[in-house]
């Protein structure tokens, strides 16, 4: 049985970061191939007087995607499980074939269902419509510390296998350790194309006192990021999880962006652009909470509950009442609480 692990990096990486796995140990490489027309390297070499094998699978974005131990030893395969995480488990003849499709097929469309009668577009696995497109996302709503982050991720249907490949998923269903794995795979990668407006806590008070409607600011924001993807990107549609009436982001969008065909439906993370676009976002606001619980001495919570009251009672005696209008948004009722105390 053929042990699978995730690798992605750029073709000209991908071999000498396999070895750098190795580095320090008593590693003889004896032969190195070129498989299936370039989409396989296969390496082979002898570690404790045991022979081991490996293939390194490559994409047509010469991006590699996954490294299959085709033979190697137990100590070759504890190795590659710290290294690379837990292995999966194939037959010896799983992979076949899969060179010739960029490794993994993308799957066969799908008929169309009422939730997207009217745009002419068909489904695909992991793609709500198969034509390219922007998906949007955002993290920070709903949490009292912290800024509200949105994202967009353009993705063309060759790019599913590679992002499912990486773990790109709905940012609610991964941790946020993996959160950061994810997140830092796909900025490296060179063919996805992304943006991300970040709204400080300072400049969301600013935006909520002039706009007072969270759905007004949120369409806000997402028409920003779409504005400033479509600058760098030719395509028909975008996808947008629904917030509030449909009519709010149409509106705050420009000439540009009034000009494609906006899909706006619950819970669009179904989609593989939306879900990156939730990854990135999520990781760039844990990154300013990490930042803000450095900042002020104590670990700042996500979210809205007991604990995030007690730790904002806790800045604002030690800090001031006033401070708290740069780390978090003060129109939440928890503002209300802490000024009552």
């Amino acid at each position: 049985m053929s042990k699978i692990y995730q690798f992605v990096h750029s073709r000209q990486e991908a071999v000498d970061s396999f070895k750098a796995l190795f580095s320090g140990l008593p590693v003889e490489w004896l032969d190195k191939k070129t498989l299936n027309s370039g989409y396989g390297e296969k390496l082979k070499g002898k570690y404790q007087g045991s022979d081991f094998s490996a293939v390194i699978y490559f994409n047509k974005n010469n991006y590699s995607s996954k490294i299959v131990l085709e033979k190697g030893s137990q100590q070759i395969e504890q190795l590659l499980a710290e290294k690379l995480g837990q292995a999966t488990v194939s037959s010896s003849g799983a992979c076949k074939n899969q060179q010739s499709q960029g490794l993994v097929a993308v799957a066969q469309g799908i008929a169309d269902t009422d939730e997207f009668a009217g745009f002419g577009v068909s489904k695909i696995q992991g793609m709500l419509i198969s034509e390219a497109h922007i998906g949007t996302d955002e993290s920070g709503k709903g949490d009292y510390f912290g800024p509200l982050v949105i994202a967009g991720v353009y993705v063309e249907a060759d790019d599913l296998p590679l992002l499912q490949e990486i773990g790109v998923a709905d940012s609610k269903m991964i941790s946020d350790a993996k959160i950061k794995v994810v997140a830092e795979k796909l900025r490296v990668l060179a063919q996805i194309k992304y943006n991300l407006v970040l709204i400080n806590p300072e400049k969301y008070n600013e935006l909520y006192a002039k706009i007072a409607n969270l759905n007004k600011l949120l369409a806000w924001g997402h028409a920003r990021v779409m504005e400033n993807l479509l600058q760098i990107v030719d395509c028909e549609y975008i996808i947008a999880d629904k917030f509030g009436d449909d009519k709010f982001i149409q509106q705050a969008l420009m000439k540009k962006g009034r000009q494609i065909k906006l899909i706006q439906t619950p819970r669009a993370e179904k989609d593989i652009a939306v879900a990156a676009a939730s990854v990135l976002a999520r990781d760039v606001f844990l990154t300013k909470l990490e930042e803000l619980s450095l900042k002020y001495g104590v670990t700042i919570p996500k979210g809205c509950n007991e604990k995030v009251k007690i730790v904002a009672k806790q800045i604002a005696a030690k800090y001031g009442k006033e401070e708290m209008g740069k780390i978090a948004k003060l129109h939440f009722k928890t503002t209300q609480e802490i000024i009552d105390n």
